[in-house]
């Protein structure tokens, strides 16, 4: 039963996109994926100073330290359904991630944990964890900023 939940959480989030324009999921595509970036490393950070571990999300056995369903999964998704919502107003798009990232932390996670999905086992306290979240969201607001600005010149230019 964990392994079809992790392949749902891995999969399922990907066919949502066929709800969305093409248009939508390429402009928010390069964010997205800027986002498994970031989190990948912090989850290397993690590992290596030893916040936390993420052990029971493992779907091919090497994916020990990064959740792959998750970041590779329902996270990246999700970043671009949040940015086709809330991109181009600012405070939206905080609330928006301070609740989801709140909702995840402190109701979806410890569900995870009863499951056996994570293993929650962190030197972090929970709201870090949030702000280090919250933190990520902003640099992706202005990553996407800065795309966008360099879509606008490179169609001026053409």
């Amino acid at each position: 039963m964990k392994q079809i939940i992790l392949w749902s959480l891995l999969i399922l989030p990907w066919l949502s996109l066929f709800f969305l324009n093409m248009y939508t999921v390429r402009r928010y595509m390069p964010v997205a994926l800027f986002m498994t970036v970031i989190h990948t490393l912090a989850y290397q950070a993690a590992h290596h100073y030893g916040w936390w571990k993420e052990t029971g999300s493992s779907l091919f056995g090497w994916d020990k330290i990064i959740p792959v369903p998750w970041v590779y999964g329902a996270y990246l998704v999700i970043v671009i359904w949040v940015f086709h919502f809330t991109f181009g107003k600012f405070w939206k798009y905080l609330i928006v991630n301070i609740l989801l990232d709140g909702v995840f932390m402190y109701i979806v996670y410890p569900v995870w944990q009863r499951l056996g999905l994570v293993s929650g086992e962190s030197t972090l306290p929970t709201i870090a964890i949030v702000a280090m979240m919250v933190g990520f969201a902003l640099i992706l607001y202005l990553f996407q900023l800065w795309q966008d600005g360099a879509s606008k010149k490179s169609k001026v230019n053409s």
